[in-house]
């Protein structure tokens, strides 16, 4: 009987030996059809980078630094001071070569705030030295312009002024003028903004 014990023992062992060595050949089996693979996509982001008068707009919103006013040279009037009749311009140049999306671009140029000149007209303006575009409300331009893929580029404004001082001048008189030589202000706004167009 012991030696039958023996037996059904050592067969046991048998067969669980087995049964290991059965377990790892199929491992090793299943490994050869068994393979893994990482990636990581990534999407080029569209451009979106405007310029005013060479200055990043992302990087810095407020560009009165890059806007020089232009007093138009005048026999009476001395050179780089605004007076009643005296003519003035000031440009800006919109860069938009880096920008990957079509938009919309606004540009409005009005009165500022503290503008005391209330006779000071915006007159027209021209784009990229073109003919001159009237302006019919001497308080505001506002000009829209639509650009799609492709027309990126630089493009520029050249806006114009006039301190108006004929019979047609709207609200001051010359008693009016003589004041605004003490302490009036002559200042304008220029607001942009770039839209992009969806479809």
């Amino acid at each position: 009987m012991c030696k039958f014990l023996e037996k059904k023992q050592f067969r046991i062992l048998l067969a669980f030996i087995a049964l290991l060595l059965l377990i790892n050949l199929m491992q090793e089996t299943y490994a050869k059809y068994v393979s893994t693979a990482d990636a990581s996509g990534n999407f080029t982001i569209a451009k979106w980078v405007f310029s005013i008068n060479d200055q990043d707009v992302l990087a810095n919103r407020d560009f009165s630094q890059v806007i020089v006013p232009v007093v138009e040279e005048n026999n009476y009037i001395a050179n780089g001071v605004i007076a009643p009749t005296s003519t003035a311009y000031f440009d800006i140049t919109i860069d938009s070569t880096d920008v990957d999306v079509s938009y919309t671009e606004n540009i409005t140029v009005t009165r500022a705030l503290s503008n005391t000149v209330t006779d000071l007209n915006i007159t027209g303006y021209t784009k990229n030295s073109g003919p001159l575009i009237n302006i019919s409300d001497p308080e505001e331009a506002f000009i829209s312009t639509d650009y799609d893929l492709g027309e990126q580029g630089e493009n520029r404004y050249r806006f114009y002024f006039e301190w108006n001082d004929n019979s047609t001048e709207e609200n001051m008189d010359n008693a009016e003028d003589t004041i605004q030589t003490v302490d009036g202000v002559a200042a304008f706004t220029v607001t942009v903004n770039f839209i992009q167009k969806a479809n």
